[in-house]
């Protein structure tokens, strides 16, 4: 398994999570441990890191991913990494991570908001294409369409 030798800014559930990462003030040889995390709303991974000479690796396994509950959009977190020794504590890393769905279970449609705006936008144009009219009566009932200068702005 290949070992990244940054910490990631992306994990998609389901997937096998390994990196190195080391720290000059806090070495492993110097007998410093490394605790890591990565939360967000309604997430709460734990990471084993492994001392390996100065530096230490980072993992989670698959199958501790793919536990996590991922909506389609995915959740924006943070992976924190701290060293610690003798009672002491120190931050040593903090930084923005977007956990994703599991490839392998996803549904839905995964387009963001605009893409699915547009694409609506769009199949609307096409269909006035063989529309002239913009509203029109029956009775008491009435049918009124956006603007044609409108939609396409939107777009």
């Amino acid at each position: 398994m290949p070992t990244a030798t940054q910490p990631p800014a992306r994990i998609a559930a389901g997937d096998t999570v390994s990196f190195a990462f080391s720290h000059a003030d806090f070495p492993a040889s110097a007998g410093w441990a490394m605790s890591w995390r990565l939360v967000g709303e309604g997430i709460a991974l734990s990471m084993t890191a492994t001392a390996s000479g100065d530096a230490f690796t980072v993992a989670a396994t698959a199958s501790a991913t793919a536990a996590l509950t991922v909506p389609v959009v995915g959740v924006p977190c943070t992976l924190l990494g701290t060293a610690s020794k003798a009672g002491e504590r120190f931050e040593v890393y903090r930084a923005a991570c977007l956990l994703l769905p599991n490839p392998a279970t996803i549904t839905g449609d995964l387009r963001g908001h605009a893409a699915r705006t547009l694409a609506a936008i769009e199949a609307l144009l096409e269909g006035r294409a063989t529309k002239d009219q913009q509203s029109y009566r029956i009775g008491v009932r009435e049918l009124a369409r956006i603007p044609l200068p409108e939609l396409l702005a939107l777009r």
